[in-house]
């Protein structure tokens, strides 16, 4: 029983010992060169873009891709994913001179109380409704000389029977540092707007860097019965990391709701977006739309977008266009260097470099681009054997028979020996 248990202790070693191994060339399916950029400097940082082909053959999260230079040294790297960026600051401002002037304009002027903040935008709060203006800011240092410095649309769209509305009442300018900020909103002969207080902002957006993906539409067709329009996208291969949508439609004046849902086969769907907003209008009092649906970032092959018609004629869906957000590997690389990129291992955990702990503070923008080669088959790779279970699977069965039998011999055995050493029973 001690060599037994000795035996079984050893097995248990040498799993845990491959399992926590270093990079091996032979459990990576996938492998591509990797061209550097010609302008690169010795050990200087370059960017590398996943392609089609890596996001398809990759493990989930891009979790197991791994930079060998040369014959097997292991290159850090950072998985920078792009993110968008924004700061907006608020100041207090008093309103005052609120009015109206009949069939033009309502007008306010909003007061930061000193010369030199820095600000870019104002927000005005009302508690009109259903309205579309021309807003004209003007800026001033004395409320003598006054310069217009934006002019823009506002709006409000709201429809009460389904307790939907979309609104935008935020004037966008230059940078300024004007004390006085006077705003004009032009009625049109429509009648003034209930202007109930205003916000002074600065705003500082940086936009996240997206790549479109080849989204293709495989099928449109119609639900009576649960009065939806079904549009099938294909995004041509899985792994695509896609995160928002837009479709292109014939139709204007029309609101409805929709639900998108994944599958990687088109037999299986989840949901993962249950309501969502778009509308096309065109009429006297709103023009405006609103096509594109933003949802939790996804990698499955097909999207299903489900259309709630209701009682209202099917849209006509012309095109739909898929976007995701950009990604990037940054390394440290030689000029004179060779470079892989190894992928398709499902068992891979993701790497851990000291680079990520230092990535804030390094200079990452505008770097040089390096370039993948078409994807091969990496002639290193050994195909994982079935457990021996699964290989030979009448070999459990027959062990624990076998095993039965020598236990049951044992204790015949020390029965037996019991026996001998035992006084006879009493009479």
């Amino acid at each position: 029983m001690i060599k037994i248990f000795i035996i079984v202790l050893v097995l248990l070693l040498l799993a845990s010992s491959s399992a926590a191994a270093d990079f091996s060339r032979s459990d990576w399916r996938y492998v591509k060169d990797i061209t550097l950029p010609s302008e690169l400097q010795p050990d200087g940082l370059v960017e590398l873009a996943p392609d089609h082909e890596v996001f398809a053959g990759a493990a989930r999260g891009l979790a197991d891709l791994r930079i060998i230079a040369g014959e097997s040294e292991e290159i850090p790297y950072k998985l920078d994913i792009s993110q968008a960026e924004r700061e907006r600051t608020s100041f207090p401002a008093s309103l005052r001179d609120k009015g109206y002037v009949t069939g033009s304009y309502n007008t306010f002027t909003a007061d930061l109380g000193q010369v030199g903040i820095l600000h870019n935008e104002i927000e005005f709060q009302t508690s009109s409704s259903n309205f579309r203006r021309s807003a004209i800011v003007e800026a001033s240092n004395d409320e003598i000389t006054w310069m217009e410095i934006a002019e823009q649309t506002v709006y409000d769209f709201t429809v009460k029977e389904r307790g939907f509305t979309t609104r935008n009442t935020r004037i966008r300018y230059p940078e300024s540092t004007a004390r006085y900020l006077r705003v004009r909103i032009i009625d049109d002969g429509e009648g003034p707007l209930e202007i109930t207080g205003a916000s002074v902002f600065f705003v500082k957006e940086t936009p996240a860097q997206e790549i479109a993906f080849p989204a293709s539409i495989q099928d449109i067709s119609r639900d009576e019965g649960q009065r939806t329009t079904n549009v099938v996208v294909d995004l041509g291969t899985p792994g695509l990391p896609s995160y928002r949508l837009a479709i292109s439609v014939s139709d204007t004046n029309f609101y409805r709701e929709v639900t998108l849902e994944t599958s990687p086969d088109r037999e299986q769907w989840s949901t993962i977006l249950r309501r969502a907003d778009i509308y096309a209008y065109d009429t006297p009092k709103f023009v405006g739309q609103s096509l594109v649906i933003t949802y939790p970032e996804t990698t499955s092959h097909y999207l299903r977008l489900v259309i709630h018609d209701e009682d209202s004629p099917p849209l006509t869906v012309q095109g739909v266009d898929v976007w995701g957000l950009r990604r990037r590997l940054v390394f440290a690389a030689e000029p004179q260097q060779s470079y892989k990129l190894y992928y398709g291992n499902s068992e891979a955990k993701r790497p851990s470099y000291d680079i990520e702990r230092i990535f804030p503070y390094l200079a990452t923008e505008k770097l040089p681009e390096a370039m993948l080669s078409p994807q091969t088959a990496n002639p290193s790779f050994e195909e994982e054997k079935p457990p021996v279970s699964e290989r030979f699977p009448w070999l459990f069965p027959v062990v624990v028979a076998v095993a039965v039998v020598i236990m049951a011999l044992l204790l015949l055995g020390i029965l037996r020996q019991a026996r001998k050493v035992l006084p006879p029973p009493k009479e």
